[in-house]
């Protein structure tokens, strides 16, 4: 397993766009604009297309510049943004341990029957890693 690379910080309004193509998938500035519109947001082509470029320097999305319109597609799954995210939070609090993490968030959600059926084939299906340590 590769290391992910180390990218800034997404702000709010960029997550906003991540999400949309996240949920909709590639897109040019005037449908990502459209999506924002559809959900009562006002924001101006230039606000969109400067959000876009940003995440584009990132490394969040890319960008196909070779049609009329260019079309911005995620370069990072909201999966892969959520395991940096959760290893990032278990380092700032956990010393790198991701246990207390997870059990912290597992307290605080009432999860359904088929949640928990999920979480045990998950658990299940994991091999035990073997640590090395002190030579042992």
């Amino acid at each position: 397993m590769t290391a992910e690379p180390e990218r800034l910080p997404m702000s709010d309004a960029e997550q906003a766009v991540m999400k949309v193509l996240w949920d909709r998938g590639p897109m040019g500035v005037k449908d990502v604009l459209g999506a924002f519109t559809e959900a009562g947001q006002e924001w101006s082509r230039s606000t969109v297309i400067t959000l876009l470029q940003r995440l584009e320097k990132k490394g969040y999305v890319s960008c196909d510049k070779s049609q009329h319109a260019f079309v911005f597609e995620p370069a990072v799954s909201r999966e892969d943004e959520m395991r940096a995210r959760m290893n990032d939070l278990a380092s700032e609090l956990c010393d790198g341990e991701p246990l207390p993490l997870v059990l912290a968030f597992a307290q605080q959600h009432h999860f359904s029957a088929d949640e928990l059926a999920r979480f045990r084939e998950m658990i299940d299906s994991i091999k035990p890693a073997t640590k090395k340590r002190g030579g042992k």
